[in-house]
């Protein structure tokens, strides 16, 4: 269990270093975006297709628990949850253009819709609600 727990810190560590401290500090008022386009580019780049890809890479790169919690006609909501979740918006992070461009290329490339995804953060529940909307 030792070995587990010290992966995750490891994990969160780097993720607080390059995402937290270091892209920000470069790319400055541009850094949602930049991360959000470079989250589409992410997706195309792995193929992620679908829904259950996302949730696959999301699980591999330890982004977070992701799950679809309702679909709509011009819209999919999906809840972003974990420890590493949890840890980010403990630290103070609301940062999650990544992980939102990375959703709406997928959610693209799965609809043949053009999509954009908007963030909320719950600071309270330590969860993020992540908002596919198309066209």
């Amino acid at each position: 269990m030792q070995n587990n727990n010290e992966q995750h810190e490891h994990v969160y560590f780097v993720n607080q270093l390059y995402r937290d401290f270091l892209l920000p500090t470069i790319l400055g008022k541009d850094n949602e975006a930049i991360l959000y386009w470079g989250g589409k580019r992410i997706a195309r780049k792995y193929d992620l297709l679908s829904f259950e890809d996302v949730v696959s890479f999301f699980a591999t790169t330890e982004f977070g628990s992701l799950e679809k919690t309702r679909t709509h006609r011009n819209e999919e909501i999906f809840k972003l949850k974990g420890q590493n979740v949890t840890d980010r918006i403990n630290s103070g992070s609301q940062e999650f253009s990544l992980e939102a461009g990375i959703i709406a290329e997928a959610i693209e490339k799965e609809t043949g819709r053009t999509t954009e995804c908007e963030i909320k953060v719950d600071e309270r529940k330590k969860e993020v609600k992540l908002i596919a909307k198309f066209d």
